[in-house]
């Protein structure tokens, strides 16, 4: 054996017994969803991966909550308030489980949860995302003031890293948010849009002198959050880019909520 090839023997073991050894120590890592320690560089145990709630069809053509009918094309949020984006698609159903998850993810600084949420979105609907023909990917922004506080956007920890695996622009600067607003889940769905109504904003660098945007390609973009509700946030993104001239918006929520079909 040649010394090079030593060399790399030696240097291969290395690294196995760094893995093996030295970042569980450094960096443990824990399930997402039941808290159990993993081996480097799992992110999910075995268990809670079989488990998963994926968003299956028959799903809510605009905003991608699941439904009970197949036959059924919009779910009773969307018939009773009508929503200015397009088409949605969600990855997991918001429960028990993948609140823990989220929870992690959003407030515990858990941002290595983003790779497995990526390839978790890519796994699930890589071939509709590039159905789409989408020209740049947008984060629902938060206000300076919680950024500040957790030290990130979760958002748009998962916008900057499916947009590198879709080959995309990542725009996270181009919708502002302006208003710390009162916490949404206290108020009904109605109430929610106009409690944000001034929320949010587009930053002016990106507009021309009639407030339409100047930055070519963006006529067609996917909008991304965390959680799906009753919709009030991403509408509220919505209505901004398509006033600026957007023509098709997207959006793609981690965790959906259930339809009220499946509660009334």
């Amino acid at each position: 054996m040649s010394p090079g090839s030593k060399i790399c023997l030696i240097r291969s073991f290395i690294c196995q017994r760094v893995r093996q050894y030295i970042l569980p120590l450094l960096f443990p890592r824990h399930c997402p969803f039941c808290d159990k320690l993993l081996p480097y560089p799992e992110i999910l145990c075995r268990t809670c991966r079989t488990r998963l709630p994926l968003v299956g069809q028959p799903t809510c053509f605009r905003c991608g909550k699941p439904l009970r009918d197949e036959r059924q094309e919009l779910c009773y949020d969307c018939r009773i308030f009508p929503k200015s984006f397009d088409q949605g698609l969600a990855l997991f159903l918001y429960n028990s489980m993948t609140r823990t998850s989220i929870v992690a993810f959003k407030y515990h600084n858990q941002r290595y949860l983003s790779d497995f949420y990526v390839e978790s979105i890519c796994r699930m609907h890589l071939r509709q995302l590039y159905a789409w023909h989408l020209q740049a990917i947008i984060p629902i922004p938060i206000h300076k003031n919680k950024r500040k506080k957790r030290g990130y956007n979760q958002a748009e920890l998962i916008a900057n890293q499916l947009a590198r695996r879709l080959n995309l622009p990542c725009y996270t600067n181009l919708v502002l948010r302006n208003q710390d607003t009162l916490p949404q889940k206290q108020f009904s769905p109605q109430a929610r849009l106009n409690n944000l109504k001034k929320a949010f904003g587009l930053n002016p660098s990106y507009l021309d002198d009639q407030g339409h945007l100047s930055t070519k390609g963006l006529r067609r973009v996917l909008l991304i959050d965390d959680i799906y509700t009753t919709g009030a946030t991403m509408e509220s993104c919505t209505r901004l880019l398509k006033a600026a001239g957007v023509e098709k918006v997207y959006i793609y929520s981690l965790c959906i909520g259930v339809s009220r079909d499946e509660i009334l």
